[in-house]
């Protein structure tokens, strides 16, 4: 069964400064990053093994990989200033090495981390997170997926935040990692009509960027998220002429542009 993440956190609530390296000595069983918190470390397992759980909408946690001596975690929130995707519990006593971005600066040489394999690592596990969260990306061809891996850009934004206006042109195609999104019409009365809210592995904002068009829908965070963010810039210079990604997103912005006369027509 996998393990659930105990109620005590070893991450400091003070916040005081962080040594540049620190070793740290935990018994099995204890949690040394929560999902959703703040990431201004990684750490490198020197000595035993961990676990790596990831909840959504409060379910229990699940178990989605084990790391052991040798590997690293942590590193995408530490170098994209995002917050923790991933709780890691331990499984058995561990010596865990903690770096701040300091410590990854000045001692990253002398513990065998390198800043271009953190890099690497970082990508490897975004796109991991993409194709676990969106069905549409994991079905396209391996060549394409990577190239979106190194393309989308992390970011984290807090509740209540417009990422999409009605009627405005959208500047990046959108995939949601973590948190909720509520996506509505508004009427010439004024009167909104709701569309389902965006969860865990949507993706949104192709139309604006495949068709040069205005969004059809205004999209705001309900609860803070975690977003993979492809400029349209990048969009168009690099995935424009790939006629896989394009198909794909054509396909579901049709089907968005027919809800959307639909709900348009609702009086």
């Amino acid at each position: 069964a996998s393990p659930s993440a105990p109620p005590s956190a070893t991450e400091p609530e003070v916040a005081t400064p962080a040594p540049p390296v620190c070793t740290r000595y935990l018994q099995a069983g204890q949690v040394v990053v929560r999902e959703g918190d703040p990431g201004n470390s990684m750490f490198v397992v020197l000595e035993g093994r961990v676990a790596v759980l990831r909840g959504n909408d409060g379910a229990a946690n699940t178990e989605v990989g084990r790391l052991g001596a040798g590997e690293f975690f942590g590193e995408l929130a530490l170098l994209t200033g995002t917050k923790r995707t991933a709780t890691v519990v331990t499984v058995e006593d561990v010596v865990l090495l903690e770096l701040t971005q300091a410590g990854v600066r000045e001692l990253g040489k002398d513990y065998g981390v390198k800043g271009d394999e953190m890099q690497v690592t970082a990508k490897e596990r975004l796109l991991a997170d993409t194709l676990r969260s969106n069905p549409l990306i994991a079905a396209l061809p391996q060549e394409v997926q990577h190239e979106l891996g190194d393309a989308f850009v992390p970011c984290t934004v807090p509740a209540g935040e417009t990422l999409l206006t009605r009627g405005q042109p959208g500047d990046a195609l959108y995939v949601l990692l973590r948190g909720k999104c509520e996506v509505f019409h508004t009427h010439g009365d004024g009167r909104q009509s709701p569309y389902p809210l965006l969860e865990e592995g949507a993706l949104f904002g192709e139309i604006s960027l495949l068709r040069s068009r205005l969004a059809t829908a205004t999209v705001r965070t309900v609860t803070p998220c975690t977003l993979l963010k492809l400029e349209r810039e990048v969009f168009r210079k690099a995935f424009l002429g790939q006629p896989d990604l394009r198909g794909a997103l054509v396909r579901l912005g049709l089907e968005r542009l027919k809800h959307t006369i639909e709900v348009m027509g609702d009086k």
